[in-house]
Order: structure tokens, then sequence, then C-alpha cells
């Protein structure tokens, strides 16, 4: 099963490009791997950011992962943080 979630932050005014380099920084101090971990800029509102961590997990199973949760928190200081986890359905 794999999953994917996404971190959506609405930021309060951090450029968001200061902050993907916070982000890649506190992966790499981490030492958390996941399968795909992908930042995206909302195109035309420059205060929007999405994080998408795709991973293979359990049908039903385990949960968020520790680093989007950790990812999500770190965010928290930056604006507004919704976290959402989905399944792959085939």
């Amino acid at each position: 099963m794999i999953q994917l979630e996404i971190i959506h932050l609405r930021s309060s005014g951090e450029p968001i490009d200061s902050l993907t380099e916070r982000i890649s920084k506190s992966i790499r101090e981490g030492g958390e791997e996941a399968s795909t971990l992908t930042l995206y800029r909302r195109h035309g509102l420059e205060t929007d950011l999405a994080v998408h961590v795709r991973r293979h997990g359990a049908a039903g199973g385990e949960g968020p992962s520790d680093l989007a949760l950790r990812l999500a928190s770190e965010l928290r200081a930056y604006g507004l943080v919704e976290h959402t986890l989905w399944e792959e359905r085939r």
C-alpha cells in the first residue's frame, strides 16, 4: 500500500525559499528517509507551500510518519498547517 502525506502550509510572511532550505536541513538532521519527498509552491500565491511524503505502508495501518509529524510541528511556527494522510486505492 502506498501512502501519501500532505503537509500544507499557509505562511504568515516567511519567504518560501528560506523555508524550503529549513525543511531540507531538518530532514538531513533527522536522518529519516522517505520513499519520495517533494516540495511544491502554489502557483500565483507566494505564501503557500505543500510537502508531499510518499511512502510504502500497511493498508489501514501505521498512521502518520514521524518525519511528516515533525515537519508539520516545525512548520506551525510559520503559519497555518494542515497535515493529511492518504492511502492509494487500486
